[in-house]
């Protein structure tokens, strides 16, 4: 299963079960996918290990998911990652992931064209959580 399916206007495959349990390191349940039917047309998928009780969590936002209404009040993919990054902040800025990209609760959050990312792995003051979000940002980031 990938993380989301659909036809020509939704997101293509992102990761899998396999690459999942090859990034983070142990086996995996069947990813959780959820679309969250609101106006911003966010879409979900968590992964979650079958050993241990780690979490992995992808969020993306595409301005063009979003609904007529909410993008003619102004509102992008760019929009929300800049209101999300100056209600964080202070955040660190990530340097050679996306467009733009910071660390900040609840993990890695990334710009790419009009797409927002979200990678959460865990408390991001942990060296290997940092390393799996950038690792799965990396893999994600070519299939947009």
């Amino acid at each position: 299963m990938n993380i989301f399916t659909g036809d020509a206007n939704r997101l293509p495959p992102l990761l899998n079960k396999g690459e999942a349990e090859v990034l983070i390191g142990e086996a995996v349940n069947e990813p959780a996918l959820k679309e969250t039917k609101n106006p911003l047309g966010q879409k979900m998928c968590l992964y979650s290990t079958t050993s241990s009780n780690r979490l992995v969590q992808i969020s993306i936002t595409r301005t063009v998911d979003m609904s007529a209404k909410v993008r003619e009040n102004g509102q992008s993919a760019t929009t929300i990652y800049t209101t999300t990054q100056q209600m964080l902040s202070p955040v660190e800025q990530v340097s050679g992931v996306g467009d733009n990209a910071f660390w900040g609760i609840p993990g890695l959050h990334i710009l790419k064209g009009e797409v927002y990312i979200l990678v959460s792995v865990g408390t991001t003051s942990k060296p290997e959580n940092r390393d799996l979000a950038r690792k799965i940002a990396e893999k994600l980031i070519p299939r947009l």
